[in-house]
C-alpha cells in the first residue's frame, strides 16, 4: 500500500481533533484497506470514526498499525510517497525525506471490528454547512451535565444547527438533514480542520447510532446522544420588529474591534466587562483598576438607530460576533438578550448587570478609529468632542437588569429610555451640515489663494534662476577668451 506523505500528515491532524486530549496516541489503530474500490484509511475509537477514501482499484490487502508508527513518516510534500508492507516481525514503512531512504517497522494491530456503515441515502448540501459546524461547535463547553449542553441539535425541520453554553446562543439555517425528529452529536474541533475541504458540497446521512457527514473523501461517523434533552432555544429569541435599538457596524469598525478589544484595560473583578455607549456616538469603555482612566473606542464609521442606551456586555461575544461577521446588533429590552442575525444564522447573548455601567469622562482615553467614506451611502456622523457635560454623562442610568440565555423571553416591550422611546435625531442636522460645508468651501478657497500665490512665487524664482545661469555662461565664455588673447601676446 502506498500514499503520499503530505496525505499521512492530513489524516494525523484529522484523527487526532477526534481523540480525548488526555489519551496517548500510542494505542490508537489506524486501518488501512485496499481493494478493488481503491484505498481506505479508517479509524475509529468511542467518540465516533473516520474514513478517506481514495479510488481506483489496488491489490487487496488490510494493515493495521498505531496512529504514532503512522505518523513518523509523515511530511509536507505530496511527491514523497510511503510504502507499507507486511513483514515477519510487522509492517514495514519506507519513504524518502528529500533523497534520503528512510525505514522503520510497526508492530502489526489487530484490524478494527464493528465498523460503522455507512447510511442507505444522502442529503446534499452547499459548502458552508462545514463552516456552520465548526462555529456552532465552538460554542458549546467542552463539559456540560445540563441539558446536553455539550451536544449540537440538528434539527430536520428548517434544516438548523443550534449550540448554546447557557450564556450564548448560536442558530444557522437553510440545511438538509435527515430524519423526522431532532438528533444530538457531541462537540468536536474536527470541522474546522484545516485538512477537509472547504469547497465542497456536504452530504449528510442518518443511522441508527450515528450522524454521517461526507466531504470530498471524508467520511465522519458522530455518535447520537439519545439520552440528553436539548433546551427549546427558540423560545428566548426575540421578534426583529421589537428592536428599540440597532447598531449598524462597518466592516472596517469591526475589523478594528478584533485588533483593539484584547488589548482593552480590564480589572481583576470585572470578568471581561465592557461598556457598550449608545448615546450619541457608537463606542465601547473599559477601564482597568480604579486608579486607572477610562478607555473609550469611538466607531466612527459605525451608527446607532433608535433610542440611546448604555449597557455592560462581555468583550468575548463581542469579539465571537466580529469574528462571525456580522454587521448589526440588536438591544431589545432590560430582560432580552443582545442579537445578531443575517439571512442564515441568529447569534445572541446575555448582557451583565452585576455592577454599573462606565461612562467617559473629561480624563478618558479617546481611541477612534480610521475614518472610511465608503462605509455606508450615510455621509459622516459628527463625532462628539471628549468633554462630556454633566448631564450628558448621566443621560442613560437604566440599569439593564440580569438576563440568561435560558431565562422566558419578557413579552412586554421595554420601559422608554431617557423618558422617550421616539428614535434619537440623527446628530448632523441639514443646518449643520449646509455650515461645515460652507467652511469647508471657504478654506479650500483660501488654500486655492495660497497655491495660486505660490505658483506665481515659483515661476519668479526658476525665471531669475535662468537669468543667474545665462549670466553665468557669458562670464565664463569671456574668461576664456581672455585667456585665449594672453596666450597669443606672448
Amino acid at each position: 500500500i502506498t500514499l503520499s506523505r503530505q496525505l499521512v500528515k492530513h489524516l494525523r491532524g484529522i484523527f487526532r481533533r477526534m481523540l480525548p486530549r488526555s489519551p496517548s496516541q500510542a494505542d490508537q489503530i489506524v486501518e488501512l484497506v485496499g481493494g478493488n474500490d481503491g484505498l481506505r484509511v479508517r479509524w475509529q475509537n468511542r467518540i465516533g470514526a473516520a474514513e478517506y477514501h481514495r479510488p481506483g482499484a489496488i491489490h487487496q490487502e488490510t494493515l493495521a498499525i498505531t496512529l504514532e508508527a503512522l505518523s513518523a513518516c509523515e511530511g509536507n510534500r505530496a511527491d514523497e510517497h510511503v510504502t507499507l508492507e507486511t513483514h515477519d516481525n510487522g509492517v514495514v514503512l519506507r519513504w524518502e525525506d528529500r533523497s534520503i531512504p528512510r525505514s522503520v517497522i510497526a508492530e502489526s494491530q489487530p484490524a478494527l471490528t464493528d465498523f460503522p456503515a455507512l447510511p442507505p441515502e444522502w442529503l446534499a448540501n452547499p459548502p458552508r454547512l462545514l463552516a456552520a459546524l465548526g462555529e456552532t461547535m465552538k460554542i458549546a463547553p467542552n463539559d456540560s451535565s445540563r441539558n446536553a449542553l455539550n451536544c449540537v441539535r440538528l434539527r430536520p425541520a428548517g434544516g438548523s444547527i443550534a449550540a448554546t453554553d447557557s450564556r450564548q446562543l448560536l442558530i444557522a439555517s437553510g440545511f438538509a438533514f435527515p430524519g423526522d425528529s431532532d438528533v444530538l452529536i457531541p462537540r468536536t474541533t474536527l470541522f474546522s480542520a484545516r485538512e477537509l475541504p472547504t469547497d465542497l458540497p456536504v452530504e449528510v446521512g442518518l443511522t441508527a447510532d450515528f450522524s454521517v457527514f461526507r466531504i470530498g473523501p471524508w467520511t465522519i461517523w458522530l455518535p447520537l446522544d439519545k439520552q440528553g434533552r436539548f433546551p427549546r432555544v427558540e423560545d428566548i429569541i426575540p421578534a426583529t420588529a421589537s428592536a428599540k435599538t440597532r447598531v449598524c457596524l462597518s466592516d472596517a469598525d469591526r475589523e478594528f474591534l478584533l485588533d483593539v478589544i484584547p488589548r482593552l484595560p480590564e480589572g481583576t473583578d470585572q470578568e471581561g466587562r465592557v461598556t457598550l455607549d449608545l448615546n450619541g456616538s457608537v463606542s465601547l469603555l473599559a477601564k482597568g483598576d480604579d486608579s486607572s482612566p477610562v478607555t473609550q473606542v469611538v466607531l466612527r464609521n459605525s451608527r446607532r438607530e433608535g433610542d440611546e442606551v448604555r449597557l455592560n456586555t462581555d468583550r468575548q461575544f463581542l469579539v465571537r460576533a466580529a469574528q462571525l461577521g456580522f454587521r448589526g446588533l440588536e438591544i431589545h429590552s432590560p430582560e432580552s438578550p443582545l442579537v445578531c442575525r443575517d439571512e442564515h444564522r441568529v447569534y445572541l447573548w446575555a448582557a451583565l448587570t452585576e455592577t454599573p455601567s462606565l461612562s467617559a469622562g473629561a480624563d478618558a482615553v479617546r481611541i477612534e478609529s480610521p475614518l472610511h467614506n465608503t462605509h455606508s451611502h450615510r455621509p459622516t456622523r459628527h463625532i462628539p468632542p471628549p468633554h462630556r457635560s454633566r448631564d450628558n454623562q448621566e443621560r442613560t442610568t437604566t440599569r439593564m437588569s440580569h438576563n440568561r440565555i435560558a431565562a422566558t423571553l419578557a413579552g412586554a416591550p421595554p420601559p422608554p429610555v431617557n423618558g422617550s422611546s421616539q428614535p434619537i435625531a440623527e446628530p448632523n442636522e441639514p443646518a449643520e451640515q449646509s455650515t461645515s460645508f460652507a467652511t469647508v468651501i471657504q478654506e479650500a478657497e483660501a488654500v486655492k489663494t495660497s497655491l495660486r500665490d505660490a505658483h506665481a512665487q515659483v515661476s519668479r524664482l526658476i525665471a531669475a534662476l535662468k537669468r543667474h545661469r545665462r549670466q553665468s555662461k557669458l562670464v565664463q565664455s569671456t574668461l576664456a577668451s581672455l585667456k585665449q588673447l594672453q596666450s597669443l601676446d606672448a
